[in-house]
C-alpha cells in the first residue's frame, strides 16, 4: 500500500509539473480609453452568450474566446473579467485567472464581491506557490548524451558470374543421346528381321507375299517392318532433336568454353554405339 501510494504521488508531482510548464503566457488587459458603439454592444452581448453555452459544455477555450471578444468590444462591462477568471482557472491558466481578478479589483475597487474576489486570488497564488515548488523539487532528467551513428550499411558484395557448368542442357542432350542409341538398336534389330524375311516373302507392294509353306512367316515380316518404322521415327523425330538442341543450348549458354571431350551417339549399318570426339 505504501509503494503505490507513494507511485501516484510521484504521479500527481509529475502531472503539476506537466500542466506548469504547458500553460501557455499570460497577457495583460489593456486600459478601456473607448465607448462601445451600439454594433459593439450587439456583438459583445452575442458573444457573451455563445460564450456562457460553452463554458456549460465545459468547452473553455473557446469560452475564452467569446468571452475574450465580448470584453474587447466592451471594456466598461468590468464583471466580464471574473466570467474569464473562472473559464481560465478551469483551464488549467490560473496565472492568467489572477491577472483576470486583479484587474477588476482595480477597475472595480467598490465591487460588491471584493471580498469574495480578493480570497480566490490568494488562494489562486498559493496554488500557483505550491505548484512551483512541487517543480523545484523534482530531480533533473538525466543528461541526453548524444547517440553515435550507426554506421553505413555495408556494400552488398559483387556479383560475380558462375563458373558452373549448366547441367539442363547436358540432360537434354544426354536424353536425346539415349533415345537415339536404343531407337538406333531397334531400328537395326528390325531391319536385319526385315532382310531376312524379305528373302523368305518377296515384298510386293505394301504387304509381303509368302509361299504356302511359309505362310505363318507373314505376321512376323509386317511386325519386323512396323518396328523398324517406328524406331525409325522415334530416332530422327525424338532422340535427334533432343541431341542436337541439347548441344546447341550448352554452347549457347557457355561461350567460348568448349568440353575437351563430345561423347556421341553412333549408328550405322550393323552396329550402335557412341563416338568420342577428343580436342586437346
Amino acid at each position: 500500500m505504501r509503494h503505490f501510494s507513494s507511485s501516484c504521488l510521484a504521479l500527481f508531482v509529475v502531472a503539476l509539473s506537466t500542466s506548469a510548464f504547458a500553460e501557455p503566457p499570460t497577457h495583460a488587459y489593456p486600459e478601456c480609453t473607448h465607448e462601445a458603439s451600439d454594433q459593439d454592444l450587439t456583438a459583445a452581448k452575442a458573444a457573451y452568450q455563445a460564450g456562457n453555452v460553452s463554458f456549460n459544455e465545459a468547452d473553455y477555450p473557446r469560452a475564452l474566446l467569446y468571452w475574450e471578444d465580448a470584453y474587447r468590444r466592451d471594456c466598461s462591462a468590468h464583471m466580464m473579467l471574473f466570467n474569464l477568471a473562472r473559464a481560465y482557472e478551469s483551464n488549467g491558466q490560473k496565472r492568467q485567472a489572477v491577472i483576470a481578478l486583479e484587474t477588476l479589483l482595480q477597475r472595480e475597487p467598490n465591487a460588491t464581491e471584493k471580498a469574495q474576489i480578493t480570497r480566490r486570488i490568494e488562494v489562486l497564488k498559493k496554488q500557483i506557490e505550491q505548484e512551483d515548488a512541487a517543480v523545484q523539487a523534482l530531480p533533473p532528467p538525466p543528461p541526453q548524451t548524444a547517440q553515435p551513428a550507426p554506421a553505413p550499411a555495408p556494400p552488398p558484395p559483387p556479383e560475380t558470374t558462375s563458373g558452373s557448368t549448366p547441367v539442363l542442357p547436358l540432360v537434354v542432350a544426354g536424353v536425346g543421346g539415349a533415345v537415339t542409341i536404343v531407337g538406333g538398336i531397334v531400328w537395326l534389330g528390325a531391319s536385319s528381321d526385315v532382310r531376312k524375311y524379305e528373302k523368305i516373302c518377296p515384298k510386293q507392294g505394301d504387304e509381303y507375299k509368302c509361299p504356302p509353306d511359309q505362310s505363318d512367316a507373314i505376321g512376323p515380316a509386317n511386325e519386323a517392318a512396323k518396328r523398324q518404322t517406328v524406331s525409325g521415327a522415334i530416332t530422327a523425330f525424338v532422340g535427334l532433336p533432343l541431341l542436337a538442341g541439347g548441344l546447341i543450348w550448352f554452347f549457347a549458354s557457355n561461350p567460348g568454353k568448349h568440353p575437351a571431350a563430345l561423347v556421341t551417339p553412333a549408328v550405322g549399318p550393323g552396329y550402335a554405339g557412341l563416338s568420342l570426339d577428343g580436342r586437346f
